[in-house]
């Protein structure tokens, strides 16, 4: 087996128990505290729509937030 495969076997994906239109609340971060909808989710991250953060001409915030720094609630 060359080097690579062996590497990527060893990697382990973190297991993300979130879905679209899940509910998280960020725990670390600048915006630690905050509550959210998962409006997609990818390898390391999840995208987000932030309740209560607003962008400078009043919509909601959208980011990602790492697997490692958010826990699911329950709405």
């Amino acid at each position: 087996m060359s080097d690579v495969t062996e590497k990527q076997e060893k990697q382990e994906k973190p297991a993300v128990d979130v879905q679209i239109d899940d509910r998280i609340q960020v725990t670390k971060g600048d915006y630690k505290g905050e509550k959210a909808s998962v409006i997609n989710i990818y390898n390391n991250t999840i995208a987000v729509n932030f309740d209560n953060v607003k962008q400078n001409d009043g919509s909601s915030l959208r980011t990602v937030v790492k697997h490692d720094s958010y826990k699911k609630i329950k709405s």
